[in-house]
């Protein structure tokens, strides 16, 4: 789910495909891992498929998205006079380089957090929550 790149932490959470029960851990383990990056010192960044972001996927899999969104963006409002970055990147299939372009701006930058960064064309046209 997670994965070390440079300074910033990165959470990738993967499908929960149809399993209610595998939701609050997904959720649960983002968020430990999330505030004890933040607590260091370290900016976090969550990446999620844009697909899910609008129901596109399992249903299941909109809810951790959506969850993780609304993670980021109250971490964002708490942290924001520590100095917390934490940020959302969604890419889809065939955005691989946008989303490590993203990250290594992220990882340069403390001045975005809580945000939505929805890179390539997964939704291009589309009102994104």
């Amino acid at each position: 789910m997670s994965a070390e790149r440079g300074d910033i932490l990165v959470l990738r959470p993967g499908s929960v495909g149809d399993d209610l029960d595998a939701v609050t851990p997904a959720l649960t383990e983002a968020f430990v891992a999330a505030r004890e990056a933040l607590g260091a010192g370290r900016p976090v960044a969550v990446v999620v498929d844009a697909r899910d972001l609008l129901g596109q996927g399992s249903p299941l899999d909109a809810a951790v998205a959506t969850g993780l969104l609304g993670m980021v963006r109250t971490l964002g409002i708490e942290g924001v006079k520590a100095g917390w970055s934490i940020n959302v990147i969604a890419g889809g299939e065939g955005d691989e380089a946008a989303v490590e372009e993203t990250l290594a701006m992220l990882a340069g930058s403390s001045s975005v957090t809580g945000q939505l960064l929805t890179v390539g064309g997964a939704n291009l046209g589309k009102v994104v929550p």
